[in-house]
């Protein structure tokens, strides 16, 4: 009974038909997205805290924007991700910030990992406000106003993840680490545990799409099947693929495209 919530969702993959017939499902994956996305309960989120979620992710953006002009605020930025990204991803990421191309460097980024910036960024160098662009700002004087609701410890419990392998426990956490790689030619449930982007992103939307709250528990669930029924990998490991989906997914709930999910708007879910 222990691991009740990771059997059921097992089970529950069977009934996601992949977009794509010639997609790859991971069998030990996606149970594991879906225990993280139907495991939290969001009863206790604050707006304020909701808004915390998608500052901290597009303050981490704006660092990364400010990095590709600036060679220092770069060094900082690399430094920090290092903790999070493999070596292949973190040379990609170096490489188009020197270049400038900061719109290459967005989008090899995870929301878990520019929320990861953001906070880490804020934590070693709290001297640097200069660096931080009008999104950091905002977060800075809400973090002021509402402490309680919006430091990274609360968000870390409340939109974090269970971790039953890692952690032997289901206990929700942003763990802020690298990508663990697949074994013995299947999928391991570590490999789902180390992906904690799904309920920041969701948080983040619904944030800026003036839902309240408590309508992730509507929102969460829905939009994380519909990733998986969008993810298309070409191999055991790659997750650009889920990235990728989540995008896609996103994109689509904010053209009000998937029609079993409530409209937005200044009172959604109230």
């Amino acid at each position: 009974m222990a691991d009740l919530p990771y059997a059921l969702a097992r089970v529950e993959q069977d009934f996601i038909v992949p977009q794509n017939v010639q997609s790859l499902i991971w069998e030990d994956l996606v149970p594991g997205l879906i225990t993280s996305a139907v495991l939290p309960r969001w009863w206790s989120v604050t707006r304020n805290e909701l808004h915390a979620v998608a500052l901290y992710q597009r303050g981490g953006e704006e660092l990364l924007t400010g990095a590709a002009k600036d060679e220092k605020l770069r060094e900082s930025v690399v430094s920090i991700l290092s903790d999070c990204l493999l070596p292949q991803r973190l040379e990609q990421l170096e490489t188009a910030l020197r270049a400038g191309h900061d719109d290459d460097a967005l989008a090899l980024i995870a929301p878990a990992e520019s929320f990861y910036l953001a906070a880490e960024y804020r934590r070693r160098y709290p001297s640097e406000k200069q660096n931080w662009g009008p999104t950091g700002n905002e977060l800075d004087d809400l973090l002021a106003r509402f402490p309680v609701e919006t430091n990274a410890q609360r968000i870390s419990e409340d939109f974090g993840v269970p971790h039953p392998a890692l952690a032997q426990n289901y206990g929700r956490e942003l763990m802020s680490m690298k990508p663990i790689p697949t074994f013995l030619y299947y999928s391991s449930r570590l490999m789902a545990e180390s992906w904690d982007s799904g309920n920041l992103y969701w948080g983040r939307l619904a944030d800026e799409m003036g839902y309240s709250p408590v309508m992730l528990n509507v929102l969460v669930p829905q939009l994380t099947r519909r990733m998986v029924e969008q993810t298309f990998a070409s191999h055991l490991e790659d997750w650009s693929a889920v990235l990728r989906a989540m995008r896609e997914t996103g994109e689509e709930f904010r053209q009000g495209k998937i029609a079993s999910l409530p409209k937005s708007g200044p009172s959604a879910g109230l």
